[in-house]
């Protein structure tokens, strides 16, 4: 045999099946990417009631964005009035 000439495998069909494992392997971890990501945003309505906010002009405090959004007008008009702890006492 001379030096450049290259052996021969006796085993043809190893190189296919280790492209073919790769290959699924790819399509699997994209199917579970692309699964995973699908369910961010996903809500409920009856999830979204139970969600809070930093409420506007209250330092950080958090309030039910339900009631926020069901009604800024009053919490602004609470906030003026009485306060930001009596506007976040009503709207938690």
């Amino acid at each position: 045999m001379e030096r450049n000439e290259k052996k021969k495998s006796k085993k043809p069909w190893v190189g296919p099946c280790i492209l073919a494992v790769a290959t699924a392997s790819a399509v699997a971890v994209a199917a579970g990417a692309f699964f995973m990501l699908s369910r961010i945003g996903e809500g409920d309505q009856e999830q979204t009631e139970g969600r809070t906010m930093k409420g506007p002009d209250t330092g950080g405090e958090r309030i039910s964005r339900g009631k926020f959004e069901a009604d800024p007008k009053n919490y602004f008009r609470t906030n003026r009035l009485k306060g930001p702890k009596a506007a976040v006492e009503a709207f938690k």
